[in-house]
């Protein structure tokens, strides 16, 4: 299998040590997504190296495209790997307008491709095992799940200050706990209300969803977390069910039910790329790009003051 890299702005090198692990993978390239990106990653050391991933992808005709270039352009990206029936890991959200989304969808469709999106928060084995009990009926019916992605803000790139080529911290950070609550609940969005605080990049954002049967859903986000916070990230899951409620932090699932408490720490779950290597369909296509719409729908509610549609 072929596999070529474009871009490195997100969580390639993720992909890179599944696929480096696997027979048969020959490594064809590397090309950055856009003039926006510095250099090649440490992990393509001895790789082809394109100025061009059009050109890369003319030239080595790859079976498989690992796409992670700035968040704004990602959609591009995809476009031009779907028209030469490559099949796609890419980097979420996978557009950052409904228009962009859109064409993606249609093209993701009528190309016949294989497409995932790199939801690997989904993957961790505390989240993993969380929504498994959820869906095993161990807190009843799900009536309300609280979701919260909170960072280390550091040193990042330039283009995080273009709101276009960045695309929003709701649709590029807030994207986990919006899958992870659609995940946990089995249930669809149908609207969202919203803040957040900053330009480009939005320092912090609330949202609150109205989802299907009823279930409410809320996510808080935030760029707050010190430097000198034991971890880069704090996320965390809180899901009140009508027998009990569950919460997933700090790597672990605290369970609270009729039958008692348990304070569980898995420590592994199945890989999202080798699922997919493996021919599988992790995350259903329609999912992702259901949870893109409502990223999209989110950033919108935050940055009007108004309720959106879904």
């Amino acid at each position: 299998m072929k596999v070529c890299f474009i871009g490195n702005c997100g969580h390639s090198s993720q992909a890179y040590k599944v696929l480096n692990q696997r027979n048969g993978v020959v490594f064809a390239g590397f090309a950055p997504g856009s003039e926006h990106e510095k250099s090649a990653p440490a992990y393509a050391q001895g790789w082809p190296l394109y100025d061009s991933y059009l050109e890369m992808l003319e030239k080595e005709k790859p079976d498989l495209a690992v796409i992670s270039p700035v968040f704004g352009l990602t959609a591009q990206v995809i476009l031009d790997c779907a028209a030469r029936k490559i099949d796609i890991f890419s980097e979420k959200p996978v557009a950052t307008t409904l228009e962009e989304l859109n064409r993606v969808e249609k093209a993701v469709k009528e190309s016949g491709i294989r497409f995932c999106a790199m939801h690997y928060l989904r993957y961790h084995p505390a989240f993993y095992l969380g929504a498994e009990l959820v869906k095993q009926g161990a807190i009843g019916d799900v009536r309300m799940i609280t979701a919260q992605k909170s960072y280390r803000f550091g040193t990042r790139p330039e283009w995080y200050w273009d709101k276009k080529l960045y695309g929003g911290t709701i649709p590029w950070v807030g994207i986990h706990a919006i899958d992870w609550i659609a995940h946990f609940s089995g249930k669809k969005y149908l609207s969202v209300t919203g803040q957040s605080f900053g330009g480009s990049p939005e320092m912090a954002a609330l949202c609150q969803f109205e989802m299907e049967d009823g279930v409410m859903a809320a996510i808080n986000l935030d760029y707050y977390r010190p430097a000198k916070a034991p971890t880069h990230g704090d996320d965390r899951v809180r899901c009140a069910g009508t027998k009990g409620v569950l919460e997933v932090r700090d790597g672990k699932v605290l369970l609270m039910n009729e039958e008692g408490n348990q304070v569980l720490e898995p420590e592994k779950c199945p890989e999202l790329l080798e699922e997919f290597l493996d021919g599988k369909q992790p995350i259903p296509v329609e999912e992702i790009f259901h949870l893109t719409r409502a990223a999209i729908a989110a950033r919108e509610a935050a940055d009007t003051g108004k309720k959106v549609k879904i």
